[in-house]
């Protein structure tokens, strides 16, 4: 009974964190890119490329959560420890690298225009490191999954 609160509190909290990206990715962004083009005319032809990149940036957040919500409800049926959950970890793992990535080419493009100040620099360099480490603790979380598959998958032979 635990188990099933946790997953619907679980659930709602990532549903709300997906459409808090979505709004954000469709509505936030551009208003504040135009803003900022408008009260920084010197810098406005990084409008497009910054929103671009912080639409990516989010695009990854919302795969993660996506997958992550997938195999919530693997759980549900308690069917978490098969071969078909692991397209879903390759999914996370996809999205924390991309997003390094994004981090990484955001950094890159602000190097040779408009640098931000250093504790953005500081931020993006985070999103590259916490991206790879969390991608480097998800194949871990992976390999534990395919063990733990292929020894049920032995344990029902058995019985």
């Amino acid at each position: 009974m635990i188990n099933r609160t946790v997953v619907a509190v679980l659930r709602i909290l990532l549903i709300g964190a997906l459409a808090a990206t979505i709004i954000l990715q469709v509505i936030g962004l551009p208003w504040l890119s135009g803003v900022m083009a408008q009260d920084y005319p010197a810098e406005a032809y990084m409008r497009w490329p910054i929103l671009v990149l912080a639409i990516l940036g989010l695009g990854c957040v919302e795969v993660g959560i996506i997958c992550t919500l997938r195999l919530i409800s693997f759980t549900l049926r308690d069917e978490v420890f098969s071969r078909r959950a692991l397209r879903w970890v390759d999914g996370i793992i996809g999205a924390f690298l991309a997003g390094a990535l994004v981090c990484l080419a955001t950094i890159v493009y602000q190097s040779f225009t408009v640098g931000g100040p250093p504790g953005w620099m500081l931020v993006l360099l985070s999103g590259v490191l916490g991206g790879i480490g969390l991608a480097l603790l998800m194949v871990v979380m992976r390999s534990l999954l395919l063990q733990a598959t292929s020894l049920r998958t032995e344990l029902a032979t058995v019985i």
